[in-house]
């Protein structure tokens, strides 16, 4: 699916909301505007999956959005102010920051 609608949240190996930042998550799961799980992607830059470790340069939002080039929210527990200027600046991304450790709630909380 290439639709450009969906919203993608950052998850570990136990479907649990990542706590660390949204950019190094190990995986994401993108769910459609109907709550729908769509995939469940692999980060490439991930913790624990890549060896080039959390790299804080300004290309790294690019890259997350190549991976979720199909998503216009971005969900998570953490991520940098420069990251989400630019995904919203630049690649028109929606950055939201949550409490919640359930992915689909984060997702029904954001569609509300």
């Amino acid at each position: 699916m290439n639709n450009q609608n969906n919203i993608a949240v950052a998850v570990n190996k136990n479907d649990k909301i990542w706590p660390g930042h949204f950019g190094i998550a190990p995986h994401y799961n993108v769910y459609d505007k109907e709550k729908k799980l769509i995939e469940k992607r692999l980060n490439p830059y991930g913790a624990g999956i890549s060896d080039h470790g959390h790299d804080h340069d300004d290309n790294q939002p690019k890259f997350i959005k190549e991976i979720l080039h199909d998503c216009n929210v971005f969900i998570g527990k953490r991520m940098g102010e420069k990251s989400k200027l630019k995904l919203a600046e630049k690649l028109g991304v929606t950055t939201i920051l949550t409490k919640e450790t359930n992915p689909v709630k984060a997702v029904e909380e954001y569609l509300k």
